[in-house]
C-alpha cells in the first residue's frame, strides 16, 4: 500500500461512491439496489445511508421509502456559485446572452470526469430538463459537457473514455473514435453542439471560456427544446455563443493582467 492509499479513509470513499450512484438514470434508490451496485452488505449500506441522511446529503421518500439526493447538494452548488472566479463579468455576459436568445444559459466547469453546473439563468419559457446548481453533466455527451472535455489533456480525455461511455439516447456518442473526432472538431471550430444526446427533445450549443493563461476554466451553453432552437436558426445561435464566449474570455484576460 502506497502513502497516498494510506491517507484514504475508506468510509468516506464509500460514502462518496454511494452519492455518485445518483444521477440521470437513478434519481431514487433503495438499500437493496445500492447494496447490489456497490457490492456491499445491506447493513453497511444502511449505516452509510443513514449517516448521509442525517447530514442532509440524502433524503428518504416517505411514499417509496427510497432515497434521493438531499438539499445539501444545493447548498454546495450555491457555495461554488459565490466563490467562482470572475463572477461579475461572466454573470453579466450570461444575462446578455439570455436576453438575446430567450433560452436558458448554463455555466459549467470540469471536475473529476464530469462537468458541474455552477450558474444558470433560466429563460421565462425554460424546460424541465434544464440543469440545476450542482447538477453533474457527462462530458462526452451534450454540448455543455463536450465543450469542457475538448480542452482537457489527452490523459484526462483517455480517463473519461476508460470510465465508460454510457448511452443516454440514440444520439449519445458512445464510440471512442467518434468522440475523439468530435472533440477535435470542437477545438478547431471553437464551439460544441448537441442534438438530444443526453435528454430527448433537448439540444444545446456551448462555447469555451479561458483565463489569462489560455486555460479552459468554464463552458457557457444555450440549452433549450430542439425544435425551438432550430426555429431560431442554429447557425445564428452558434455565432452568438462564439461571440459571447470570446468577449467574456477577453474581459477575463484584461482582469488577469
Amino acid at each position: 500500500m502506497d502513502t497516498q492509499q494510506k491517507n484514504h479513509i475508506n468510509s468516506i470513499l464509500r460514502a462518496i461512491e454511494l452519492l455518485n450512484l445518483f444521477g440521470k438514470d437513478a434519481k431514487e434508490m433503495g438499500i437493496s439496489e445500492i447494496s447490489r451496485k456497490m457490492n456491499l452488505h445491506k447493513s453497511s449500506v444502511y449505516r452509510i445511508v443513514k449517516t448521509l441522511e442525517f447530514a442532509g446529503w440524502l433524503e428518504q421518500n416517505s411514499v417509496t421509502d427510497k432515497y434521493k439526493l438531499g438539499m445539501k447538494i444545493m447548498d454546495v452548488g450555491s457555495t461554488i456559485l459565490k466563490t467562482y472566479d470572475y463572477k461579475d463579468v461572466i454573470s453579466k455576459g450570461m444575462r446578455e446572452l439570455m436576453a438575446e436568445v430567450h433560452e436558458t444559459i448554463v455555466l459549467s466547469t470540469y471536475t473529476d470526469l464530469c462537468g458541474i453546473c455552477i450558474d444558470l439563468i433560466e429563460a421565462e419559457n425554460y424546460i424541465t430538463y434544464t440543469s440545476k446548481l450542482g447538477h453533474k453533466t457527462p462530458v462526452y455527451s451534450g454540448a455543455t459537457g463536450k465543450i469542457l472535455l475538448a480542452y482537457q489533456s489527452e490523459e484526462e480525455i483517455q480517463r473519461v473514455i476508460e470510465h465508460g461511455l454510457t448511452r443516454f439516447t440514440p444520439n449519445t456518442i458512445s464510440n471512442e473514435e467518434e468522440l475523439r473526432s468530435n472533440l477535435k472538431e470542437i477545438r478547431e471550430k471553437g464551439y460544441a453542439t448537441s442534438f438530444e444526446e443526453t435528454d430527448p427533445g433537448v439540444s444545446a450549443i456551448g462555447g469555451p471560456i479561458f483565463n489569462g493563461k489560455k486555460e479552459l476554466i468554464y463552458g457557457i451553453s444555450i440549452v433549450g427544446p430542439t425544435e425551438r432552437l432550430k426555429q431560431k436558426n442554429i447557425e445564428h445561435l452558434i455565432e452568438l455563443v462564439i461571440e459571447k464566449s470570446k468577449e467574456i474570455t477577453q474581459k477575463i484576460e484584461n482582469i488577469s493582467y
